[in-house]
């Protein structure tokens, strides 16, 4: 043999032992440069010749194709919008040896995918033909390409400078590796709530309310809601992740997790089931601590791209031409605010679409004493009940524990005002601010949020009708807020429930923030349900 070959030979079979030892201690997702895609109407051919191709946990592992199987799935978010995943069963791959050594994997089929090819250290090839999902009516650039193998994935993103031709074919070559792999929407456990799941968290959960009347009697508020509703609500949740790691929360299906985000989901959006079909998707948010992290907004940014990539999935797979609420809570807002300043308020299609706009704890700006401008151009304020297209946005503080230093204007430009929208009040609303229905969750699974007493009652939320006002007020840097008062009337027995001593509430880091959604909840019920019914 050659003395060029044997080395050639034995720095690759040195290859496929390294990755091999390297991934039976971590078979973290593999984020690959590609070397080629062509996509026609009917074919599919992708090619990467990047080193860093590798097994995985190798031969008998979680990643070995052969006994788990994999899948392709080819995604764009730009174009004509698609999400194809083609399933490659284990019956169809078989290990490629050298020496003994498994070097690599080869998948032959009849279907869409006609054969995949993968060598450690040196080509992923992958061919199809026939019946498969992706259409070029638009440039689809940039198009992600993900191969799994087993439990590992293996992450190409193709575009940059691509060739396209209408409705005929898409060409990308030399893209160089992405920075993280996309959520895996297209998978049930990667919604929260999303009408077919199971389990649809939306539904799924009791959410039933222990009424207390100002004599201290109590009756129990029954809840219903169901799955077919005439307009949709597509909801973000706030931060769960408190941890004090900077980055991303990766493992969005982890129970602990997902028991995390049931908190803020049944006391902000579940309840709005009885007026529309809700879409709740997890993304990759990032945790507390990387809110005063340097590097925040590229975190920022992985997390923004999941929101998105959901949003656009949604509008092509769901909607149907469905009008929609837009709803969110703290980092659930940033996220919100940037998707309806980048795609919803410059399209005058979109803007037709949106019933309102519910960005309640997460700061928006606007001009002080004005209704429009700052965080949006077109999206204005709301201020009548059956106005649509507007925002309702406001952050809330207890009367007596005004917010302390800038707890109530993070993340605004400071010439501009917080946004105040007293649901009470739209269009004159009730004189004196009141709220007709406050729900409070009880017992969540964040701890440090459990900050409501809860009297004895047995259900899962507690119900205060008539009880708290809230009104539009000026901190002492001049940026408003929702201060909420207890303001019972003579007579009235109850006592406050809520615990405002806790930490959480601190006037100094977020105020009454974690029961925004609380105080005003049948007015934002009632005001969802009027605009919807005021829709052209």
């Amino acid at each position: 043999m050659h003395i060029d070959t044997f080395h050639r030979r034995t720095a690759a079979l040195l290859t496929v032992v390294l990755f091999s030892l390297a991934s039976r201690v971590l078979a973290a997702d593999a984020l690959l440069a590609g070397s080629r895609l062509t996509l026609t109407t009917d074919r599919v051919r992708i090619t990467s010749t990047d080193p860093a191709i590798g097994l995985g946990g190798g031969a008998g592992s979680a990643d070995d194709p052969t006994l788990h199987g994999g899948s392709l799935r080819v995604l764009s978010i730009a174009g004509d919008v698609f999400d194809s995943t083609y399933e490659l069963p284990a019956s169809g791959w078989r290990a490629v040896r050298r020496r003994g050594l498994v070097i690599g994997w080869t998948y032959r089929s009849t279907g869409s995918i006609r054969s995949v090819r993968v060598r450690a250290g040196n080509t992923i090839r992958v061919r199809g033909r026939g019946g498969l999902g992706h259409t070029l009516g638009t440039n689809p650039d940039p198009v992600r390409v993900i191969l799994t193998l087993g439990a590992q994935q293996q992450c190409l993103r193709f575009g940059g400078t691509p060739s396209f031709t209408t409705n005929r074919s898409y060409h990308a070559t030399d893209s160089t590796a992405p920075d993280v792999c996309p959520l895996p929407l297209d998978r049930d456990d990667r919604w929260l709530c999303r009408p077919g799941i199971t389990p649809n968290h939306c539904l799924d959960h009791d959410l039933t309310a222990t009424v207390v009347h100002p004599d201290l009697s109590t009756t129990v508020e029954p809840h219903a809601g169901a799955e077919d509703q005439p307009f949709d609500c597509f909801y973000v949740y706030p931060t769960v992740d408190l941890s004090a790691a900077v980055g991303n929360h990766e493992n969005v299906t982890d129970p602990a997790y997902v028991a995390l985000t049931l908190d803020p989901l049944l006391s902000q959006a579940a309840r709005f089931n009885g007026t529309c079909r809700l879409f709740a998707p997890h993304y990759r948010q990032t945790t507390f601590a990387t809110l005063q992290s340097p590097n925040a907004a590229f975190y920022q940014d992985l997390a923004y791209r999941d929101v998105l990539d959901a949003w656009r999935l949604y509008l092509k797979q769901y909607n149907g031409g469905r009008n929609v609420v837009i709803m969110g809570h703290s980092q659930g807002v940033f996220m919100l605010t940037r998707l309806l300043q980048e795609e919803i308020d410059p399209s005058p299609a979109l803007r037709s679409k949106l019933i309102v706009a519910l960005l309640v704890g997460g700061n928006v700006g606007v001009p002080q004493g004005e209704i429009v401008g700052g965080s949006f151009q077109h999206l204005p304020l709301c201020t009548s009940v059956d106005e649509t297209g507007c925002v309702i946005a406001y952050h809330s503080f207890a009367a007596d524990m005004p917010p302390v230093g800038t707890a109530n204007a993070f993340f605004v430009d400071p010439a501009l005002d917080v946004a105040c929208t007293n649901p009470a009040a739209l269009g004159g609303g009730s004189a004196d601010g009141a709220f007709a229905g406050s729900y409070f969750g009880l017992h969540p699974s964040q701890p440090l949020f459990d900050v409501v007493a809860d009297g004895g009652a047995t259900t899962p939320f507690l119900l205060y009708e008539n009880f708290y006002s809230g009104r539009c007020v000026k901190d002492a840097t001049n940026h408003s807020y929702l201060a909420i008062d207890a303001t019972p009337a003579p007579g009235d027995l109850r006592t406050d429930p809520v615990l405002y001593a806790s930490p959480a509430l601190s006037p100094a880091l977020l105020g009454l923030h974690v029961l925004d959604y609380s105080w005003p909840m049948r007015e934002l019920l009632d005001l969802v349900a009027a605009k919807a019914a005021a829709m052209p």
